[in-house]
């Protein structure tokens, strides 16, 4: 069970990773990737430079090392001086005290695992630091001394300690011709769901997912409470912050928030001049989107990455060693001795004083400055539009022909529907038309940064068929499906139950399946939910695979979503399917342009309304734009269905380029609206030119102008009168 957690003054956790550090180790030493720890600095010491360096108010203590000196492990994991037990520092020159492993003190106290935790958050939280735990062990005993510390422990994270392995031991004894989406989820299901278990008994308190997979929502139902999305490893950092805000309010989390992995994942040089500017942005982003915590993982206290062509860790003589002769964790013969003399003539480049680390904490140090200064808005920002992420869609959050659904490569060179396809293309829809990626670091492409033109959407979780209609309908006023999606008849019920209740819902034919293997291409009416009987939510019945179709169009005289005939979409080159209307009223919004066959259907049931996408291929396979009269600016087909649904169902707050519509300029614009505290908050991604809007509430429409990077935070007039009124009847309540 999660427990609550009690916010600091300023509203938000911000932080930093910590960890022990041995200098004089090569960390890695892979042909692309060698690392050096250039310095040790002692758990006391690292409490103060959080303090002097203004680098937040939350420790994420790691718990293995940068470096395997005996000396490190005992003073920051163990705490033997406390014992009056002193080891040496390394000594490379004669080989001695250099493995963790090999040390007969440590070996002598497996008791005291933990005891350097727990002395570290003792130590922070006198200092007014928070302290949670990633990639750790400890004696149980430490584990209770832990919660004992109350608001000032936040719990443990298991990091990226889990993905999709095809070669699991309990698929071990199936072909893989007969392994399902099912198996695989429910095996990574119970993975997790062991290790929590054990680390809650043991005592860890709230357990955290810091994960940079876009089935995070699978770990979360393995018992994770909060999820800590792995930003920029999951590149795109409003998607993140959509599934993080959405799992948080399907599941009624503690919080979510942000582990900030900027300096191994940005990947852009240090010489591009938007390099800080994005680590900037995506503090920024987070705190605009409801996050309230933000761990920047590393960069402040030693250059670890070398995933940048101009790092200064390529300064350092390469070490011409294979990897099993060198590792992380020292359990195998070091022979990187003889390069350490060379290496050090470089170490100034690298370590807390070089000028990467300053350039780390003076953003963190700002950030936190603002922070401090303004606090963070309370609660969550204002969202109507919902976009489903599908049971047993186990997808990336980027598509990417070349990647296997689930990690199932195995299966996917024996059948190339496991490959992404057209179910996964679906979500470049949503990020073209909800976060869509603009030109803003230069000469280098940008993966991270996106306006909110229609404003701030979630993602919720389908999985396991863990939500219910009176969630969605008391939060969503629209629920769009993008991707994959098996589905049962409980979900049916459920998406019954939401439009019945005033919801309005996207679907296409084969997210009505009840499929668990890929074959997404070949099934038959008969695998769709009630035999394809859909007429109570859809009002038609699917017979099966109807024809195949070229172009795409709206019928002559409508111009119900922005496209008029004869302006057309595609190639398709994919099939419609073959229905039977049961409800005379339906609308006909898209046709196919031979025959005036119905694609988009729309149809009133109950209080909403049902998108019915007539379509035998998932809506992925209609991302196509290429056809007569085609437009650079466009979201697709699907994307303008998207778009038309979204300007339907507004909040309070929104941003259009002319009063009218959200197009080129509101592409650079991030908007959100937190009702709590009536603030408005506008973000522009953009570092080298200003764009505007006009920033619409009620009937007002204020025109606005953002300069370069600006971020602003406003309130609404009205809101303004009533926010006084709050504050006056909490000083009475005081």
């Amino acid at each position: 069970m999660a427990q609550a957690i009690e916010l600091p003054p300023c509203g938000m956790f911000v932080g930093c990773g910590v960890y022990p550090m041995s200098a004089g180790y090569l960390l890695s030493t892979l042909y692309g990737h060698q690392s050096w720890a250039p310095q040790s600095i002692s758990p006391a010491e690292m409490v103060e430079r959080i303090v002097a360096d203004n680098q937040g108010n939350l420790a994420q203590f790691w718990g293995y090392s940068r470096g395997y000196a005996p000396a490190t492990w005992a003073t920051w994991l163990y705490a033997l001086d406390e014992l009056g037990i002193h080891i040496p520092e390394p000594d490379f020159e004669r080989g001695t005290d250099l493995r963790a492993q090999e040390c007969a003190e440590l070996a002598a106290h497996p008791e005291r695992r933990g005891a350097g935790i727990v002395r570290f958050a003792r130590l922070a939280a006198s200092k007014g630091i928070y302290t949670a735990c990633i990639y750790t062990d400890a004696h149980p005993r430490w584990t209770a001394q832990l919660q004992a510390l109350g608001r000032y422990y936040l719990g443990y994270d298991f990091g990226e300690r889990f993905t999709f392995r095809l070669d699991d031991a309990c698929l071990a004894d199936k072909r893989l011709e007969d392994v399902t989406l099912r198996q695989l989820a429910d095996d990574f299901v119970a993975r997790v769901r062991q290790h929590v278990n054990e680390r809650r008994a043991a005592g860890w308190g709230n357990i955290m997912a810091t994960s940079g997979d876009f089935y995070i929502d699978y770990e979360i139902l393995g018992g994770a409470d909060i999820p800590l999305l792995e930003d920029f490893a999951f590149s795109h950092l409003n998607l993140a912050s959509a599934l993080s805000r959405g799992l948080y309010r399907q599941h009624e989390l503690p919080l979510w928030g942000s582990h900030i992995a900027h300096e191994h994942y940005s990947w852009i040089p240090y010489g591009n001049p938007r390099k800080f500017d994005l680590l900037r942005a995506a503090m920024y982003l987070k705190y605009m989107a409801g996050a309230k915590m933000i761990v920047n993982e590393s960069g402040n206290w030693f250059v670890e990455a070398s995933l940048c062509e101009d790092s200064p860790k390529h300064d350092l003589p390469p070490v011409p060693l294979l990897p099993h002769e060198v590792d992380w964790h020292g359990e195998r013969p070091m022979k990187f001795a003889p390069y350490l003399a060379e290496a050090r003539q470089h170490f100034h480049k690298v370590d807390y004083g070089s000028p990467v680390c300053r350039r780390y904490r003076q953003e963190l140090s700002d950030f936190y400055d603002y922070v401090k200064a303004h606090g963070t808005p309370p609660g969550q920002p204002e969202v109507t539009i919902a976009i489903a992420k599908g049971n047993l869609d186990l997808s990336h959050h980027h598509f990417s022909p070349n990647s296997a659904v689930a990690g199932a490569f195995a299966l996917a060179e024996r059948n190339p529907a496991w490959f992404c396809c057209a179910p996964e293309r679906g979500w470049e829809t949503v990020i073209k038309t909800f976060f869509p990626l603009r030109p803003v670091l230069g000469d280098n492409p940008n993966l991270f940064l996106s306006g909110t033109p229609l404003g701030q959407v979630d993602i919720v979780s389908f999985a396991e068929d863990r939500i219910c209609a009176a969630f969605l309908t008391r939060q969503y006023r629209a629920l769009l499906f993008a991707g994959w999606n098996t589905s049962s008849l409980a979900q049916y019920e459920l998406l019954r139950e939401y439009v019945y209740r005033g919801g309005t819902l996207f679907i296409a034919i084969p997210q009505l399946a009840t499929l668990e293997t890929r074959n997404y291409t070949t099934y038959t009416a008969a695998d769709l939910v009630h035999g394809g009987d859909l007429r109570e939510l859809c009002g038609v019945r699917v017979v099966g695979r109807g024809r195949r179709y070229y172009w795409a169009t709206a019928p002559r005289g409508s111009r119900e979503l922005g496209i008029v005939f004869p302006q057309r979409f595609g190639i398709m080159e994919t099939c419609l399917g073959e229905i039977e209307i049961t409800d005379p009223a339906m609308e006909t919004l898209l046709v196919e342009d031979e025959h005036a066959e119905p694609l988009l259907l729309r149809r009133t049931y109950g209080e909403g309304q049902v998108y019915f996408l007539n379509s035998w291929a998932y809506p992925g396979a209609l991302d196509a734009n290429i056809g007569p009269g085609a437009r650079l600016s466009s979201p697709g087909l699907i994307g303008m269905v998207y778009r038309h649904i979204a300007e339907r169902h507004r909040g309070t707050v929104w941003i259009t380029d002319d009063r009218q519509r959200a197009g080129a300029e509101c592409d650079y614009l991030n908007v959100s609206y937190f009702p709590a505290s009536g603030q408005v908050f506008l973000y522009n991604i953009d570092f080298e030119r200003p764009h505007r809007c006009f920033l619409h509430h009620g009937t007002a429409a204020d025109p606005v102008t953002l300069a370069p990077g600006e971020f602003r935070c406003s309130r609404l007039p009205g809101d303004r009168v009533r926010a006084a009124e709050q504050a006056k009847v909490a000083e009475c309540l005081r």
